[in-house]
């Protein structure tokens, strides 16, 4: 099957603690939050978008696979926060990549899954031999898109996660995959709707994760595993979807990992929830420091979407082939900023708004 040739992440560089949001609408217990496992999240400048975050993961991923831009065949762009509402942006992100105009490419909207999704038809492609090389990526930003004073403000973040896909000089094979989809709207935004809704009730931080991210996450993960034959102590990673720090070690408990096996993994403490490039930032994470031969399971989740399962095992080459930006890195190069200037920056209270997004 199609695997991972190169990859690349972009997080922004200014961050908000959730104690300075805590500081200013006091509408969680200090001590709820420390189970989350929440420290801080993105905050964006007012010229980063979707589209822009894309682009520079894109820019690093294609860097780190070495491969020339001509020769991308397939571009999907996941996300479930396009600064358009009736135009893509792949095609804007591929005119600043300079990939030429040749290549299969749409936007991919399923949420938090859509980073997954889109690996999954660049797969298709390359496995078909429609294409040779692909690019999929998943970015979000949530916060933007997430209304000053709710409950998931806490958590809601934005970056974006590239992968180059390809069949050789591979950093990690992908052996495998399933997807679980029912229809269930935890969360949805409407049209012309700018902030996100939930079904939640009495300022609940995740609705419906019971039948939402475990059911779906354990059908996925469990298809995988029961078509691979193999079972959860035959991987050295697991990597889950992550609006919150903590949900990823629930997840692996139902499932019967081990924390040691999904802690490399976990992101949403230091940087929150990254939409559809959630799982991913975490697959980077482990990608990062991982050796020749282990094996990886990632499930994403997306509200009203479902799961996806991937297996993947890396290759030797990983071990010499490390990205100039590794996550850790990205995730140390910050400055905070306070609650008042993150509302200025990402345009919640009226002032000088960009027209996109009033």
């Amino acid at each position: 099957m199609a695997s991972i040739v190169g990859y690349g992440a972009w997080i922004p560089y200014a961050r908000i603690s959730v104690d300075e949001i805590h500081r200013v609408w006091h509408n969680q217990s200090v001590g709820h939050l420390r189970e989350l496992r929440l420290t801080e999240r993105a905050v964006l400048q007012p010229n980063e978008d979707t589209i822009t975050l894309a682009v520079g993961a894109a820019e690093r991923a294609l860097e780190h696979a070495g491969v020339e831009r001509g020769s991308i065949d397939a571009v999907y762009l996941g996300t479930c926060t396009n600064p358009y509402d009736s135009r893509p942006s792949v095609t804007l992100v591929s005119e600043a990549l300079g990939l030429g105009y040749g290549a299969f490419s749409a936007d991919v909207q399923f949420a938090g899954k859509s980073g997954t999704a889109a690996i999954q038809i660049c797969m298709a492609l390359i496995d078909s031999g429609m294409a040779k090389t692909g690019l999929a990526i998943g970015a979000d930003t949530i916060n933007r898109h997430t209304a000053a004073g709710r409950v998931a403000e806490y958590a809601a973040s934005a970056g974006a996660v590239a992968l180059v896909l390809g069949r050789g000089d591979a950093i990690a094979e992908i052996v495998g995959t399933t997807s679980f989809a029912s229809d269930l709207s935890d969360f949805f935004r409407v049209e012309g709707e700018r902030y996100i809704q939930d079904i939640g009730e009495g300022g609940t931080i995740y609705p419906a994760f019971e039948i939402g991210m475990v059911e779906h996450v354990t059908h996925a993960a469990n298809a995988l595993l029961d078509r691979l034959g193999r079972k959860p102590a035959d991987y050295d990673y697991v990597v889950f979807q992550q609006p919150y720090g903590n949900i990823p070690y629930v997840l692996a408990e139902r499932l019967g990992f081990s924390e040691a096996q999904v802690a490399p993994g976990v992101v949403a403490t230091h940087i929150g929830d990254c939409g559809a490039a959630s799982s991913l930032l975490g697959l980077a994470n482990v990608l990062d420091t991982a050796n020749g031969g282990q094996t990886i399971l990632l499930v994403s989740y997306g509200f009203g979407a479902g799961a996806d399962a991937l297996s993947l095992i890396t290759t030797p080459r990983i071990e010499i082939r490390r990205p100039r930006h590794t996550i850790a890195s990205l995730l140390a190069n910050k400055s905070v900023v306070d609650y008042a200037t993150a509302a200025r920056l990402e345009y919640k209270y009226g002032g000088d708004m960009s027209p996109l997004y009033l």
